[in-house]
């Protein structure tokens, strides 16, 4: 039916590039920035309670 005669044009690939990414980042941004900011907190928290810790353990 629809025969592939020559490889893809890279205006096309460019195109669904964009559309790829630009798709992309409004389905999984906001997502992936609130899971984001949510990691730094816990390691901030983390690295916040392992210096307690090895205060402590100094004193």
């Amino acid at each position: 039916m629809w025969g592939r005669r020559r490889f893809l044009s890279m205006p096309l690939v460019i195109g669904a590039v964009v559309i790829g990414v630009v798709s992309g980042k409004a389905i999984f941004g906001p997502p992936l920035d609130e899971y984001w900011k949510k990691k730094q907190q816990e390691e901030a928290a983390a690295t916040a309670a392992a210096k307690e810790n090895e205060q402590a353990s100094q004193s």
